[in-house]
């Protein structure tokens, strides 16, 4: 978990992204059996060319990880892709406003393994009123990275690329 963020992140805000994690880290990496928005084995392959709802990654009692619907393929061998997080209790972006939602945002490369980072974004959803606003945001895109199994790269990668 600790890959996902940390990776994404310049030096600058390296200390708030091991936050984060403290936060996602306890986060289990499959969905719960009885989450609504769960995909089985045999529904992952036919989400893949309907991919209209979320995917639970993980789920405990301080946030929800996603896979973002709307997942799919771009130019060449690239899955673009965004796993999103969002927390029960408000938490400070790199520049002191609250958020309460956190996506990355990332493509990655089935056959080679390997994944990349683009956008990452802090975003507040008022619940009382409905808005969402993105309260800040860095494009950088990072290296390609070795997906792992178990990280959460290798989670995604077991979704898009059946």
């Amino acid at each position: 978990m600790s890959q996902f963020f940390c990776r994404v992140k310049p030096l600058i805000h390296l200390a708030l992204a091991c936050t984060l994690i403290s936060f996602v880290g306890g986060a289990s990496a499959k969905a719960p059996a009885d989450t609504g928005h769960a995909k089985t084995s045999e529904s992952k392959g036919a989400s893949k060319s309907a991919n209209d709802k979320d995917i639970v990654l993980g789920k405990n009692s301080e946030n929800t990880l996603y896979l973002l619907a709307g997942w799919g393929k771009a130019e060449g061998p690239y899955i673009w892709y965004t796993v999103s997080a969002h927390f029960n209790k408000d938490q400070l972006a790199p520049d002191g406003k609250s958020f309460n939602l956190f996506s990355a945002s990332g493509a990655l490369d089935c056959k080679e393994n390997t994944s990349f980072y683009y956008r990452t974004s802090y975003m507040y959803f008022d619940a009382k009123t409905g808005a969402l606003n993105e309260v800040y945001f860095e494009k950088n895109k990072s290296n390609p990275l070795v997906i792992d199994s178990g990280s959460i790269e290798g989670d995604v990668k077991n979704i898009v690329c059946k």
